[in-house]
């Protein structure tokens, strides 16, 4: 049988097999690659490779589908295990900034229960699966994303083609970031720049980011705020978005994140979490900020209370 999809402005500017593979998730990688080879797979009944780019306004033609291969799933709203809503910081018809609680996931994973990642807790505030399956496979994405005990300021894309330009703007590093730390010492200078190449390393512990020559340019501005007693409050830019980027950095000018057991020795980051009367990273997203048609668009979120009360 034959399959015709026609692609609106959010799917456009994906991938033909990325896009058939999220529309018909029934269908085996083996089983659409080779619908590819045997020219199965079109628009404007030209055969389209794997890569080809899809437009608004394309209709995508897929012939040789069985009954079944053409049939999409029910729509699945995913329901939220935290009943609290997500704090909205901004919304308009095409972004979304919330600011995220710390100890909640931006998204799904292994060890995260169905419905309790950031992003199933926001789709679901926005009508759950709605508008992903109203012929369409995008649904608001998040532009970028926080380390679980990190809160804060986060942007989530509510239309495809928003969710293109700000992820453009993020790599090219147009969108500033800035977050509110509590290390262990007091940083000399007070203030400084560290540009140091990080490397992704995976382990059974987990993904972890080590400084290595020939690493992904990483580059951070750190501003102490003020000191509290043998901890400093700095005020971190980042240019670039690395895993775990912060957390490295300050590790390796000896100056580990209050409570981070990942990049401090983990007695000492437990330590310093009793001293302080604390439960988690102190890492805290305050700022996006971006220029857009001549004029900065600015989103903040306050330190949190428990944050809030050591400082």
């Amino acid at each position: 049988m034959l399959l015709e999809i026609p692609i609106g402005s959010n799917d456009a500017g994906q991938r033909a097999e990325r896009f058939l593979r999220k529309y018909l998730p029934s269908i085996g990688l083996s089983r659409l690659h080779s619908l590819f080879r045997r020219k199965e797979i079109k628009v404007a009944k030209k055969a389209v490779e794997r890569g080809h780019v899809l437009r608004a306004g394309d209709v995508l033609q897929v012939y040789g589908l069985k009954p079944e291969e053409a049939q999409r799933p029910d729509p699945a709203q995913p329901v939220p295990i935290h009943s609290d809503p997500v704090p909205v910081v901004y919304e308009d018809d095409e972004i979304l900034v919330v600011n995220k609680p710390a100890g909640v996931a931006s998204h799904p994973g292994t060890g995260i229960e169905p419905g309790a990642s950031l992003i199933e807790r926001v789709l679901a505030q926005l009508g759950g699966a709605k508008e992903q399956w109203s012929g369409e496979v995008f649904s608001p994405s998040l532009v970028h994303r926080l380390d679980k005990e990190t809160s804060g300021v986060l942007l989530i894309a509510k239309t495809g083609p928003r969710l293109r330009e700000l992820t453009a703007a993020l790599r090219n590093g147009e969108i500033r970031k800035r977050y509110l730390a509590l290390v262990v010492g007091h940083p000399q200078p007070a203030s400084g720049e560290i540009d140091a190449p990080l490397e992704r390393g995976d382990s059974a512990s987990g993904a972890k980011s080590r400084i290595e020559e020939g690493g992904r340019r990483a580059f951070t501005q750190y501003r102490t705020v003020k000191t509290v007693g043998d901890y400093a409050l700095l005020q971190v830019v980042i240019e670039t978005g690395r895993m775990h980027q912060i957390r490295a950095h300050l590790s390796h000018i000896g100056h580990p994140i209050v409570g981070d057991t990942r990049y401090d020795k983990p007695a000492d980051a437990r330590r310093h979490l009793r001293e302080l009367g604390l439960k988690r990273l102190f890492l805290h997203a305050e700022e996006l900020a971006w220029e857009e048609n001549g004029k900065m668009r600015t989103f903040r979120a306050p330190l949190p209370e428990d944050l809030q009360k050591i400082v």
